[in-house]
């Protein structure tokens, strides 16, 4: 029986661009050749449309239509061919592929196309390593059939690539698949219209019992990207979005719903259960990161190989680097393994300020803490340095949100006790910002004499207990101390000056009566 209306598939969405791109591109050379310029305010669709008009209707004339209006087909229903998202009429449907060179077999959507709605996926790309994560989901989602599995991370740790290729992995399993991107925080009334919309063929009548009845009918899975948009709001929209998850994890159904976000969902205890599961997606290991090396055109020997993939194990920053590495030099990785220790330029220092702008101060606090200790600090040596600013239920708290929450400090189980680290290029960054804010802080005071008392340097030593560790002490001058005293001696530009400066903030802080905390030692250490 024929089809009363058609619609491109995603991939035949791409195909129309790209022939809609060359079409127009080389009508524009025709007419600069015929009339030498492009008349101001050509509407480019109207090339479309004509063309359409001469087969829908060949026995009239429509070289001299000046008004989109009185075409054949409207400007409409190209769009709406062009966009996708809506069936048009299977006759204006082919003649739009004709004029396009296009077979429009290839272009529509199949049964297949029709049970998935994947518009807001990222695309499928070459997918490297992830193979035991991968293996994980497939387990809960196919075999155990969970009906809520969450995947979070820190950004641009690859969550919606897995994601992707995990869907491309599991499709045949599935009777739907929907795909919803939850970036700048949509409405949940939208969201569930969309989905109710796609899973029942149209179903006017919305809402949660309905999507559950959809659940229960057919095998479906439903992604939920950028949960981390809508999770630090108190609104409605917020309420109903985790009222959707607490009856998805609690009622009887056949379907799973595929959370990703930045960081753990809150509040998690309602949804708990035997058929939900968490995975935290932490950077790729070194095996995985080489292979991704490699396809990128990076070579050496193994062991720089290695020790490039130790040092950014963010794909994304990977990437980034590898790309660099690969334009400067040539994709030989020697020079730039044995000249840096850790790269981190603009993009890289942009998108982790956004990451460390959204800790609360407590977490602030620890993180900078962990970093001054360059990856060596235990529990009990974090409940020294915060006891000043932070409890011991409130510093148990802030390290569960930076370790399970945020993702961005890791634990090295290797040692007994248990170290809290960060990524390489994570300690490089907080380092750098640490460094930054003291000297800005410092050179303030300088200029103003005034001291505020919720300075860094008062709250957070530079050099920790001397003389113990003089490894740790050592490198803790030459990457917090000596930094500082180069940034203020850059704006002084004299020796002496400086030295009479920090000891008159020594003066302020007598007079302040300031004798808690670090400010006193930090001071000293930058003038010795």
């Amino acid at each position: 029986m024929p089809r009363t209306t058609l619609k491109a598939s995603e991939q035949g969405k791409i195909r129309i661009k790209q022939a809609r791109i060359e079409k127009i591109e080389q009508a524009k050379r025709e007419i600069i050749e015929q009339r030498g310029k492009i008349k101001k305010g050509w509407n480019i669709d109207q090339i479309f449309l004509r063309e359409a008009s001469q087969i829908l209707e060949p026995n009239k004339n429509w070289d001299n239509i000046e008004s989109e209006e009185h075409y054949f087909v409207s400007l409409a229903t190209w769009k709406r061919f062009r966009e996708a998202r809506e069936a048009i009429n299977p006759e204006t449907f082919k003649v739009f592929c004709e004029i396009l060179d296009l077979n429009w077999q290839d272009i529509a959507e199949n049964e297949v196309d029709r049970s998935r709605d994947l518009s807001q996926a990222p695309p499928p790309s070459s997918f490297y390593g992830r193979t035991q994560e991968l293996t994980e989901l497939q387990q809960w989602l196919i075999q155990e059939r969970c009906r809520l599995v969450v995947i979070h991370g820190m950004g641009k740790i690859g969550k919606a690539a897995l994601a992707r290729q995990l869907v491309e992995k599991i499709a045949d399993k599935y009777d739907y698949i929907i795909w919803r991107s939850l970036n700048s925080a949509p409405p949940f009334q939208t969201i569930l219209t969309e989905v109710v919309q796609f899973l029942s063929r149209g179903q006017e009548n919305v809402g949660i019992s309905l999507l559950i009845q959809s659940l229960r009918q057919h095998r479906c899975l439903l992604v939920l990207e950028d949960w981390e948009e809508i999770m630090g709001s108190n609104s409605e929209d917020y309420s109903d979005y985790c009222e959707l998850l607490r009856r998805v994890t609690r009622e009887a159904h056949q379907s799973s719903v595929l959370l990703l976000s930045r960081e753990k969902p809150k509040n998690t205890a309602t949804w708990e259960g035997q058929l939900t599961r968490f995975k935290q997606l932490g950077g790729l290991n070194c095996e995985d990161a080489k292979e991704i090396l490699k396809a990128e055109g990076l070579f050496g020997q193994e062991d720089e190989l290695e020790e490039f993939s130790r040092r950014y194990s963010n794909p994304w920053i990977l990437k980034k680097i590898a790309q660099m590495v690969k334009g400067v030099f040539a994709g030989e990785v020697s020079g730039f393994v044995q000249g840096t220790s850790i790269f981190v330029d603009d993009d890289i220092t942009d998108f982790l300020d956004r990451q460390f702008q959204q800790l609360s101060d407590s977490g602030k606090n620890v993180i900078y803490w962990i970093a001054i200790r360059r990856n060596t600090a235990s529990w009990e040596q974090l409940v020294q340095d915060t006891h000043q600013l932070l409890s011991y239920n409130q510093l148990f708290y802030t390290l569960d949100n930076l370790i399970q929450g945020r993702s961005l400090v890791e634990k090295n189980l290797e040692e007994i006790p248990i170290l809290y680290t960060l990524d390489p290029v994570i300690l490089k960054y907080i380092t750098n910002r640490f460094v930054e804010d003291n000297y800005h802080q410092i050179f303030q005071i300088i200029k103003s004499q005034i001291l505020q008392g919720s300075e860094l340097f008062i709250s957070h030593s530079f050099i920790t207990e001397i003389p113990q560790y003089e490894l740790l002490c050592q490198e803790q001058i030459r990457r917090i101390v000596k930094p500082i005293q180069e940034k203020l001696y850059a704006e002084l530009r004299d020796k002496q000056r400086l030295e009479e400066e920090l000891k008159k903030i020594l003066s302020i802080l007598q007079q302040r009566d300031i004798s808690a905390g670090y400010a006193r030692q930090n001071i000293l250490s930058l003038l010795s």
